[in-house]
């Protein structure tokens, strides 16, 4: 029953990490040839930019490596 229910949520989670993994890279897309906010869209480099920014030392590294693995499972 708990098997079910987990492997469900988990196909949820996989399924909205790849269409918001989807549209980064389509606001990507359009701000490359389009323009900073072109289409009423905020600056997808700007924004992924100030959240690099904010991990530094150590436990930036340590918080993007876990990231980086959790969205290669």
């Amino acid at each position: 029953m708990f098997d079910n229910a987990f492997s469900t949520v988990g196909s949820v989670v996989r399924g909205l990490t790849g269409l918001l993994m989807s549209l980064i890279g389509l606001g990507l897309l359009i701000e490359v040839v389009f323009g900073a906010g072109a289409l009423g869209m905020p600056g997808v480099v700007g924004g992924i930019g100030n959240v690099v920014s904010q991990f530094s030392g150590v436990n930036g590294l340590i918080t993007l490596i876990v990231l980086a693995a959790l969205l290669n499972r």
